[in-house]
């Protein structure tokens, strides 16, 4: 934090975007609509560029019913019969935004489709049936490119290869600015004469956040590396409140020593996954191959079938009297069949999606040589390969074939159109890990997006967005995140716009 009386600014603007994804764009778009003079900075040089709403699957939620979204979303968020992740308030004025996030992006010219059907992740849980997605045809990269349009359009500058690293502050401590560094190496100071607003995304890469953060350890993402917690620490510096730090939207991962990032398998082959993370209806599932996942005595411990954005937190199972987690890592197991099927990640989105780091080879057969998925013969000499108690492996996959054979999984009710034999050798396993798209936790914030101090108040000038303190908690909806970048900078954007100017001092 710097407290100045006089400071040497190097550019300014009425309000100043730190992070330039999908949150950070529709807050420039809506604080300059709204009157504002705009400067965003992003810390990535603009020939390289990712952001987790690129990597995407580009489809968020959409719903209609603003007092039942409300509802559904209030028990997401409760933790007992008095607690909350999330305050009620902040909670309806995010149904009351949500709702108009299809009309937002169609008046912004988008175009967007809903998604078939309706139904969020939560079928269990009242006001699911409400939860109602549209998507962009190219993904999240046809999202992103519609949101950098809409500022170009608008003539918002945008300084590439800026790393923002602490907030400015004036004697009252009022926000007023971001001292940053730029391509040069110099560094700078940018003067925000009504205020700042965080969109730097989560701490998806930095390992010491985390560690001390999260609620198991590794952990790893899938979205864009540049989410190393720079907001996080930022507020920090001026006394920021914070929640949701142990929360992320994971599932399983799969990851490599040689790559800084990791890959979100596509496991359920034959159906289109995608990143709201919903369940086919029952009925609708088009499996075509065999396979389960195992911990690390070669037992099944799931429905494979999985809430795509929470079973890291059956993956994160920690036993006391070993003192190990005995399901991280996990094991996908599956045959020939799935491998001759297309590439074991999800190439839709993710690192290995068009917006992403990586091109898999089609049929695996370059990461085979690589080393990352392991081959053999038998289940046996595959369970030998993995440090698996053979007998015990074998035992497994038995089981599972004798549940298709009967069309009835007697473990965990696996829905019966997804039981394929697993039978078709050579064998194969690939490591899991838990994992996802990003972190929830940041800086809190309330109603109006505006970042809360410990004391309680909100720190003038200073507001955060997207999944840098998102409203989601321990549970999340798929499609959720995007639905934010709208809600959340839409909020921060108009309100950020419409405060009066701090004195500099």
């Amino acid at each position: 934090m710097l407290i100045v009386d006089r400071t040497s600014w190097h550019a300014g603007a009425d309000v100043v975007v730190v992070g330039y994804g999908g949150a950070g764009a529709v807050a420039a778009v809506t604080a300059h609509d709204t009157g504002a003079e705009v400067l965003v900075l992003e810390k990535q040089p603009a020939e390289s560029h990712v952001s987790n709403t690129s990597m995407s699957g580009g489809n968020f939620i959409s719903p209609s019913d603003v007092k039942g979204v409300e509802e559904y979303q209030r028990t997401l968020c409760r933790a007992s019969k008095e607690m909350y992740w999330t305050d009620m308030e902040s909670i309806r004025v995010w149904a009351e935004y949500t709702c108009q996030n299809r009309q937002w992006v169609q008046q912004m010219g988008g175009k967007v489709r809903p998604w078939p059907g309706v139904g969020g992740s939560h079928r269990e849980v009242p006001g699911n049936e409400l939860i109602q997605y549209c998507y962009f045809e190219n993904d999240g990269p046809g999202f992103m490119a519609f949101l950098k349009g809409l500022v170009s359009q608008r003539g918002i500058q945008v300084l590439h290869g800026v790393q923002a690293n602490r907030l400015i502050r004036n004697q009252h401590g009022e926000v007023i600015g971001v001292a940053a560094r730029g391509p040069d190496g110099k560094y700078m100071n940018i003067r925000a004469a009504r205020a700042v607003i965080l969109a730097t995304g989560g701490f998806e890469f930095d390992e010491q956040m985390k560690l001390q953060f999260l609620r198991c350890y590794p952990f790893y993402f899938d979205g864009a590396p540049a989410n190393t917690g720079d907001g996080v620490r930022m507020a920090m510096g001026v006394g920021a409140d914070l929640w949701h730090m142990n929360c992320a939207s994971a599932g399983f991962t799969m990851k490599f020593q040689e790559m800084p990032f990791a890959f979100a398998p596509s496991v359920r082959r034959g159906r289109l996954e995608t990143s709201e993370g919903r369940d086919p209806e029952p009925g609708r599932s088009t499996a075509t191959c065999g396979y389960v996942i195992v911990d690390k005595g070669g037992r099944r411990f799931t429905n494979e079938n999985f809430k795509q954005h929470h079973v890291n937190y059956e993956l994160g199972l920690y036993e006391s009297r070993g003192l190990r987690y005995p399901r991280i890592p996990a094991y996908w197991i599956m045959d020939q069949r799935r491998m001759a099927d297309g590439p074991l990640p999800n190439t839709r989105h993710g690192s290995a999606g068009p917006g992403g780091f990586y091109r898999w080879s089609e049929d695996n057969s370059q990461e085979i040589e690589r080393g990352w998925i392991a081959r053999a013969e038998t289940v046996r000499d595959l369970a030998e390969r993995l440090g698996i108690e053979p007998a015990r492996l074998q035992r497994t996959v038995e089981s599972y074939n004798s549940y298709c054979r009967n069309g009835s999984d007697a473990e965990f009710r696996r829905r019966p159109e997804s039981l394929v034999l697993l039978d078709t050798p050579p064998y194969y396993a690939v490591t899991l890990w838990p994992g996802g798209p990003n972190t929830q936790g940041g800086p809190r914030r309330n109603p109006k997006s505006q970042v809360m101090g410990v004391d309680g108040e909100p720190i003038p000038g200073l507001y955060a967005i997207g999944e840098l303190g998102s409203v989601f908690g321990m549970l999340y909806t798929g499609g959720g995140n995007l639905a934010e970048c709208i809600s959340s900078g839409r909020i921060a954007g108009e309100q950020a716009a419409r405060e009066k100017p701090r004195p500099a001092t």
